[in-house]
């Protein structure tokens, strides 16, 4: 599976280096309703390890009910952690309403940004439900590297 990179871009970086993050890559839906995410980023300079207390806490309050369409954890190297983006599907209230409570922007603040269709879907929920992360992929991935 092609890993999915996000960069939250202000403007076109011209040949300036762009710093991605890498997300679950079942996020990604071509066919995929318009949303609403939550985007919290922790500080480059405090990034916390994937087990870090507070980090396995507000996974399992992701977990608790079930309300994002979907979320996942963000990784610029395999053992930190450098945000989550949670998403809503705009057409669903219920789960709008939810990014409120998000855990993660309760950690380190979030940006909420709207985003048109085509972009991110709901992905199969992974068995489990896993807390932990497979060869520094980022959570929820349920599944080790294909080899190459």
């Amino acid at each position: 599976m092609t890993p999915l990179w996000l960069a939250l871009l202000d403007e076109d970086p011209g040949d300036a280096d762009v710093v991605a993050l890498q997300a679950d890559p079942r996020l990604h839906d071509p066919a995929g309703p318009p949303c609403v995410l939550s985007l919290a980023l922790a500080p480059a300079d405090a990034r916390p390890i994937a087990d870090d207390p507070a980090v396995v806490h507000a996974r399992r309050r992701v977990l608790q009910d079930g309300r994002p369409c979907a979320v996942s954890l963000l990784t610029s190297d395999p053992v930190s952690i450098a945000g989550a983006l949670t998403v809503a599907r705009a057409d669903r209230p219920e789960q709008v309403a939810a990014l409120r409570d998000d855990p993660f922007a309760a950690m380190w603040g979030a940006r909420r940004l709207e985003v048109g269709a085509s972009v991110f879907g709901a992905p199969v929920a992974p068995v489990g439900p896993s807390l932990e992360r497979y060869g520094g992929r980022p959570w929820p991935y349920d599944r080790f590297p294909e080899p190459s």
